[in-house]
């Protein structure tokens, strides 16, 4: 076999996509009814040592049901932003076969006031949500004193 021949057959395993996804069976599931109990699940996955120094945007992952699938950190950024790619956002989506959403980020600042760019990010990943099917229930602020904004409670979703 010339060497030619031995590296597109090289390419070609390299080129191998696998997807998977491990639901662990936990016996208590974890289930979103309101804002409030989203917000209460979400601060419970945050790392009360840094929600006051730089912004983190995360994705509640949720079944038909509305229980908890997981929780999965898209960015981190700096202390007034961070850049989400909401390709990952839905690339995560259909990767654990979820049906709806809760997008969340904090504001270390502990404004709750969704900023223009929020407003308007929250518009894209609705608009992309509904082109694929996935439901996005809400979108949280929070902040580093335990107060939140729902988009769904003030009708903006």
């Amino acid at each position: 076999m010339d060497a030619r021949h031995q590296n597109l057959i090289t390419m070609e395993r390299a080129n191998e996509i696998q997807i998977s996804y491990k639901n662990n069976g936990s016996a208590n599931p974890l289930k979103i009814t309101d804002a409030s109990s989203a917000n209460t699940i979400i601060m419970d996955s945050w790392d009360r040592n840094t929600i006051e120094l730089f912004e983190t945007f995360k994705v509640v992952y949720l079944n038909n049901c509305n229980t908890v699938k997981g929780i999965c950190t898209i960015s981190t950024g700096g202390i007034s932003g961070t850049i989400v790619d909401i390709r990952l956002i839905f690339a995560t989506a259909l990767k654990t076969l979820s049906t709806a959403i809760i997008l969340t980020h904090n504001h270390p600042s502990g404004v709750v006031i969704p900023s223009q760019a929020d407003i308007q990010l929250t518009q894209k990943i609705v608009k992309a949500g509904e082109l694929l099917d996935i439901k996005v229930l809400d979108h949280i602020i929070v902040t580093p004193h335990g107060s939140f904004y729902s988009f769904a409670n003030e009708g903006r979703i």
